[in-house]
């Protein structure tokens, strides 16, 4: 579990202060008469959310909401890509043998679309119908809190190695996983001659 560091969330006021100030500059375009979402996101939509996180969210508040979790990060280098910071939450279960489970977010998401359903995992039931889990649930590269690569090419392929070489250097030899139809993948792959 070398170079695994836990991480905390801090967005600094100027950089809030920047968005509110850029959502505060936003010009809408007109939109078409009887514009449904078949168009794209309706105008009041966008103008409802660009003011609520204008005005009313507080950032500050779901900042210490989310480093209440047992946030990390990680150094974790995809073949023939530059070491990337890869944050992730890792929740270990009190239940002996829990099974570990790489949870992944949907695309584009966020890890925190899963924290609903972190504490029944880890707590799981009588083991057999309801097993624990060890949950790691990663930011993806370029998502949350997680960095991005700087070179072309970083696809379906280089997520899935990303995330096994994650979960190996959490001690995982053998996992399983939960992902969006946009993120399943088989790593390594599974070929017909072996």
């Amino acid at each position: 579990m070398a170079n695994i560091r836990p991480y905390k969330i801090e967005v600094s006021d100027s950089q809030i202060q920047d968005l509110k100030t850029r959502l505060s500059l936003a010009k809408f375009p007109d939109e078409l008469d009887g514009a449904e979402w078949d168009m794209g996101a309706p105008l009041s939509d966008v103008k409802r959310l660009t003011n609520y996180w204008a005005h009313s969210h507080d950032w500050k508040r779901a900042e210490a909401t989310l480093n209440e979790l047992p946030n990390f990060v990680t150094e974790i280098q995809c073949d023939g890509f530059e070491p990337l910071a890869i944050h992730f939450v890792h929740i270990k279960s009190k239940v002996k043998n829990a099974i570990p489970l790489l949870w992944i977010h949907g695309w584009p998401g966020h890890f925190w679309e899963g924290v609903k359903i972190m504490k029944p995992l880890t707590e799981g039931g009588d083991g057999v119908q309801t097993p624990a889990f060890d949950l790691v649930v990663p930011s993806l590269p370029n998502f949350g809190f997680s960095e991005g690569p700087k070179k072309r090419g970083f696809a379906l392929a280089q997520y899935a190695e990303t995330l096994d070489k994650l979960m190996l250097k959490l001690g995982y030899n053998e996992y399983v996983t939960q992902g969006g139809m946009s993120v399943i993948s088989i790593y390594p792959p599974i070929h017909p001659s072996t």
